[in-house]
């Protein structure tokens, strides 16, 4: 329980960090750049996809990555966009609770998916607006790329008003 704890601040925290004051399709391919210098720090492949409103601005699936993995990233976005949260942060509830996604949530575990690697795109006044999503390694590691694709774009955008 303590450890799934410690992952919902973290997920918490870093939900409440990373808000943008605006974001439109034309940030998008900035992110989508951030995000796969992110995936080069880890080791394998990561599938990458950015969704606003709906719609699907930028994927990647690089060589190693395919179907199965945008099968876990549509999962993920639905989860993200119905919860309005990280679907990481829902691993973290879930567990710190003793729940079950299915059982206690009732969502399809073949549609929704509680672990991380979705990201909800926010803006400073609390709107959603989007999903980032990664796939293709443990769901703390493709949680952990999108962290560092957003860290490289917030440092490089917003300077010292997003200092840590």
């Amino acid at each position: 329980m303590d450890d799934y704890q410690k992952l919902l601040d973290k997920a918490q925290k870093e939900e409440n960090f990373y808000r943008f004051p605006t974001f439109t399709q034309d940030n998008v391919l900035e992110l989508a750049l951030d995000l796969i210098e992110s995936c080069k720090d880890f080791d394998g492949p990561l599938a990458i996809e950015i969704d606003l409103a709906g719609v699907m601005v930028f994927r990647y699936y690089p060589t190693g990555t395919g179907a199965y993995h945008e099968m876990w990233l549509k999962r993920k976005r639905r989860t993200v966009t119905l919860l309005q949260k990280s679907s990481l942060r829902v691993r973290a509830e879930l567990g710190a609770k003793g729940e079950d996604l299915e059982k206690d949530m009732c969502l399809d575990p073949k549609e929704y998916v509680a672990c991380g690697g979705g990201f909800p795109i926010r803006l400073q006044s609390g709107s959603l607006v989007g999903f980032i999503g990664a796939s293709g390694l443990t769901d703390i590691e493709d949680h952990n790329a999108i962290i560092g694709g957003l860290d490289r774009y917030f440092r490089r955008n917003f300077g010292e008003l997003y200092e840590t």
